[in-house]
């Protein structure tokens, strides 16, 4: 983002997603987050959810296709474990993410990720909530 100086106009490079821009002196702003309800853990197939990100973010518009599908697998081989540890898998989620979210297309992707990571997160725990905001929700 820049500011063209004392026109006051801004241009974005991309998008904006959860993002206040105000031009002016002296203005003040109060911006709340999008509240989210999240599913009950005990009803989310972390196994199904992977799978159907792993898609969705397959089809991004990136040089790091390889590293978002090596951590993505990482997250699906830890989460079929009989007691899998979902700090190794919210890990693993988040770096696929972070690498997801600097794709040009990303934000044209975010209305079909967003539930994904919504159950994600309620199923990876509190400590994972954190990755919400990637998609533009927080609780």
């Amino acid at each position: 983002m820049t500011n063209s100086g004392d026109d006051r106009s801004v241009h974005v490079g991309r998008d904006m997603t959860g993002s206040q821009v105000i031009t002016g002196d002296h203005n003040q702003a109060t911006m709340s987050g999008t509240k989210v309800t999240l599913p009950s853990p005990d009803t989310v197939q972390p196994a199904i959810e992977l799978a159907e990100l792993r898609e969705l973010l397959a089809s991004l518009d990136t040089p790091d296709r390889g590293k978002i599908e090596r951590a993505l697998a990482d997250a699906e081989e830890e989460a079929t474990k009989p007691d899998p540890d979902r700090d190794e898998v919210g890990s693993a989620v988040d770096r696929a993410l972070g690498y997801a979210k600097k794709a040009s297309d990303f934000g044209d992707q975010i209305e079909n990720v967003a539930p994904k990571v919504k159950a994600l997160a309620s199923w990876l725990g509190t400590n994972w909530h954190r990755i919400l905001a990637v998609v533009g929700l927080g609780v």
